[in-house]
């Protein structure tokens, strides 16, 4: 709206004048009472998004002005509906209370009590901390981009975790670095392309220069260089700057806990572009949900925090032997003693979310105004969850050299606060001061002196009613409190005549059947209450103070604690998926082996009923076999098995149990699924285009110890084109490019390539003809396809059955090569020759040209052409010609 328009406001809405011009693209939130109030356009779109009454209060500059309002006390429910569709909303508190607004108007002549307003905090998707707001099994992260014109510098920070990385990128690599991270908000300029993540950007200052950021980083770090932490180009810093800019900006000036940048980047990581990402549904689905990714099938975890942490293990596969064989040493270490298992997953159950319940503190200590006495007792709970996990652990891990001694030092960051804690606070302390009492009775005995003199109000008031209703001889005199008033007199309507006749009775408030009067030790009384109240929450909050410093004077070692209670979830996660002794610990190499025994797709398996057995199926692409053509119907499961593989892969690289009964697996570098393309309308692509272009990328990115699964490349194009392009890609992935892969077409012809193609091995999905009906086994057997059963596969789908015998009448005809032909030859072989050439043709050639016409017996000139003719005219020619 036009901020010029706050000519002529009322002090309030030049408070929210103020508040909308320091942040125009965000929704006010503008407290009122016990409202936060929207106004003017912001109303309009609240009201929309959240559903609730659009209405009006008050006019300004002759119009009325558009409001909405939500109850304070339920404010984080339409905060976490706002923030889910994209909103940035600046909350508007007031900063100082009604009293002491009356107070400062009454030192000035003829003052308006106004309350003091101001933004506290800016909440947007990528920057929050309050717990209500989370997805508690998901990070939440912010991303800020700087690019050059060859690179781009990224920073991502987890606000909520403290968790802050770095890298440095080529331009083209964007797309997949931001696949994996999967971002909740992305701080870039206008020309950064996004994708289909552009929804996510948020605008924002420019980055600051590389030296101003450096001085920024170090400063806000405590170090004299942030090159104690690591070589940070200016791009990675400039980034790093900008985003921890936007987050104090966010937090209202504080910056919560962070922890020191690390420069990730891809080195040491299994990379996957965005293509292989979205087509191998590795954290949710398509739609977003859980159920039916990789990791919907895995999650074991016990804990929201093991929950993200098992989620970065999947979405980030590692290539380093040495730190793989260490994640699969601990589970393992796990799985070797049941009875600690169950333990472990026990006293994991239910654990606080200590990282976050942290960060909400830091900021409380950065005077925010924030604490939450929850937060306090998450710390406690963790804590002893922390230390019931630790006596769990096996025995052996108190060993230096066990795969768990780290972890299970961590959990012990400091006895003296969990014993502190469990004593200080109540069992379940509100979320914010002062709603519910937070420190037990018996910690400090100042506080229970206040709260004896608060809490006997009701037995002061009752006595001091029955002398006063002696006193002024009105029997049914009550001693109320009124919300403006305070303590006041009630009596009949009869009685007031009487009343009066005393001076210090003031009548304060005359209703249909009584009246209120205020009276001189009443007064007394309810400023004395008033004041033990103040007293009691004064003291209240010094003891959460001082518990809050104890908090963060060992935050460190509770950083690690966190840390080690998620890994140690994961941990157990995978021990228990691999409990049945159907999950293995896969042999990790640094060799080109690929060999599986009896895989299983774990997504598949998992959808499937009780009782239903998965088909295992074995896959070997030792060096010497690296590339598999696999043929088969559709329907007969090609795309399961070319997934299947390479979510083992991702497992394995994770450090996780693999879904087969053995598997050897040397290290993948990158890995490429071009399984299921789809058109991208909004980039004006075909899905021929699409296939296209993942193609190429694998082509050009593609190396010896890539892995690469490939369905049906060539089929959005005509069948001469597509059948040129797929034997050009498989020539190429075979002698150029030399990594293991996956080929499934429906080319049939491209079997012939066997010859040429040392390494190419053909399999085929094993199926069945019964009584005319197709079974789909669902095996993988060596060998070719005989056909493609598309006919068949359509009347499955229901296609319409006259349709179905027409199609069967056509193919029929066509693989006779004889009668009514289909319009296009879908079977006919290509007009060029194609190395290398067909077998059978080479063989009519050698007979023929080996046959010397002067030596034929009339009867072997005549048994040759019949020959011919059953080649050429089918299986009924000998009859045809002898019926002539």
């Amino acid at each position: 709206m036009d901020l010029d328009r706050a000519a002529g406001a009322t002090p309030a809405m030049a408070q929210w004048f103020a508040a909308k011009a320091e942040y125009p693209d965000a929704l006010i939130f503008f407290r009122m009472g016990d409202f936060y109030e929207l106004f003017f356009d912001d109303a309009e779109a609240a009201s929309a998004a959240l559903d609730i009454a659009l209405t009006a209060r008050g006019t300004h500059q002759g119009a009325p002005i558009r409001m909405c309002g939500v109850p304070v006390a339920q404010r984080d429910v339409y905060l976490g509906r706002l923030v889910k569709r994209g909103f940035r909303i600046a909350i508007a508190e007031q900063i100082e209370a009604p009293e002491a607004a009356r107070a400062r108007a009454a030192k000035t002549a003829g003052g308006k009590s106004l309350i003091e307003r101001a933004v506290v905090r800016l909440i947007t998707p990528g920057t929050i901390t309050e717990e209500a707001l989370l997805e508690a099994g998901r990070s939440n992260l912010l991303v800020a981009l700087v690019p050059d014109d060859a690179q781009i510098g990224a920073a991502w920070i987890d606000v909520s975790t403290a968790a802050f990385d770095t890298a440095l990128i080529a331009r083209v690599d964007l797309p997949a670095l931001l696949a994996r991270l999967d971002p909740a908000e992305i701080l870039a300029s206008d020309q950064a392309d996004l994708g289909a993540l552009a929804v996510r950007r948020a605008q924002t200052d420019p980055p600051p220069p590389p030296a101003i950021a450096r001085r920024h980083l170090a400063r806000v770090f405590a170090v004299a260089s942030i090159d104690a932490f690591g070589a940070f180009s200016d791009l990675e810093s400039q980034a790093a700057a900008m985003a921890l800019r936007y987050i104090e900006r966010s937090q209202g000036g504080n910056l919560p806990r962070i922890g020191h940048p690390v420069r990730a980047g891809e080195a040491g990581l299994l990379a996957m572009d965005a293509a292989t990402r979205a087509s191998l549904d590795l954290l949710r689905t398509r739609d977003g949900g859980e159920a039916g990714s990789l990791f919907g099938a895995i999650r074991r975890t016990v804990s929201a925090a093991g929950a993200r942490h098992l989620a970065r293990w999947i979405a980030e596969p590692l290539d380093a032997i040495e730190p793989l064989r260490a994640r699969q040493s601990g589970w393992q270490s796990l799985l070797i003693e049941p009875d600690c298992l169950q333990a472990i997953r026990h006293a994991l159950r239910g654990a606080p979310d200590l990282a976050r319940a942290l960060a909400r503190l830091s900021l409380a200590a950065g005077k925010s105004g924030r604490l939450a006495p929850r937060d306090l007792a998450q710390v406690r709970d963790a804590l002893s969850a922390a230390a019931a996990l630790r006596a769990a652990l096996p025995a052996a891990s108190t060993d230096p050299t066990h795969p768990l001694a780290a972890d299970a030092l961590a959990l012990d960051p400091s006895a003296e606060l969990t014993d502190l804690l469990c004593r200080a606070l109540v069992d379940t302390p509100p979320q914010r001061p002062g709603d519910a009492p937070s420190i037990a009775p018996g910690f400090d005995g100042e506080l229970d002196g206040e709260r004896r003199l608060r809490d006997d109000t009701r037995q002061v008031i009752a006595a001091l009613q029955i002398e006063l209703a002696s006193k002024y001889g009105v029997a049914s005199l009550k001693v109320r409190h009124h919300h403006q008033l305070g303590y006041v007199l009630e009596a009949p309507s009869s009685a007031v005549a009487a009343l009066r006749a005393f001076p210090e009775l003031i009548l304060r408030q005359g209703l249909a059947a009584a009246a209120r009067f205020t009276q001189p030790e009443l007064s007394e009384l309810d400023r004395r209450i008033a004041e033990a109240h103040e007293r009691a929450a004064t003291r209240e909050a010094l003891v959460l103070d001082h518990l809050l410093h104890r908090v963060m004077a060992v935050q460190e070692a509770l950083a690690a604690c966190a840390d080690a209670l998620a890994r140690l979830d994961a941990l157990q996660s995978a021990a228990s998926l691999a409990q049945n002794g159907r999950w293995v610990a896969p042999c990790l190499t640094t060799e080109h082996d690929f060999t599986i025994e009896a895989g299983r797709h774990p997504v598949v398996e998992a959808a499937l009923p009780p009782g239903v057995p998965y088909i295992a199926n074995d896959a070997d692409l030792s060096p010497a076999r690296r590339l598999m053509l696999l043929t088969g119907p559709n329907m007969a499961g090609k795309s399961t098995f070319l997934r299947q593989n390479a979510l083992i892969i991702i497992l394995a690289q994770a450090g996780l149990p693999v879904p087969a009964d053995a598997a050897r697996i040397g290290l993948v570098d990158r890995l490429f699924s071009r399984v299921g393309a789809a058109d991208d309308l909004a980039a004006g692509r075909s899905t021929f285009m699409v296939e296209m272009i993942e193609t190429a990328a694998i082509l050009h990115q593609a190396g010896p110890r890539s892995f690469v699964i490939i369905d049906e490349i060539g089929r959005g194009t005509g069948t001469r084109d597509g059948l040129a392009i797929a034997q050009a890609v498989l020539e190429a992935l075979h002698g150029q490019v030399r990594c293991r892969t996956i080929f499934a077409t429906h080319f049939h012809d491209l079997i012939q390539l066997g010859g040429a193609l040392p390494r190419l091995h053909p399999c085929t999905m094993r199926v069945k003809s019964w009584h005319g009906e197709v079974v789909f086994l669902h095996e993988v057997i060596e060998g070719a396809a005989e056909r493609s059963w598309g006919v068949h596969v359509a009347k499955l789908a229901g296609v319409p059955e006259g349709v179905v015998r027409r199609a069967d009448v056509l193919l029929r005809a066509a693989e006779r090569g004889r009668g009514a032909a289909p319009p296009l030859p879908l079977f006919a072989g290509l007009d060029e020759a194609a190395p290398p050439p067909d077998p059978e043709a080479t063989s009519w050639r050698e007979a023929l040209a080996a046959a010397s016409p002067d030596q034929l017996t009339p009867r072997q000139a005549l048994d040759l052409i019949y020959a011919w003719r059953r080649k050429f005219l089918g299986d009924g020619a000998q009859g045809a010609v002898e019926n002539d």
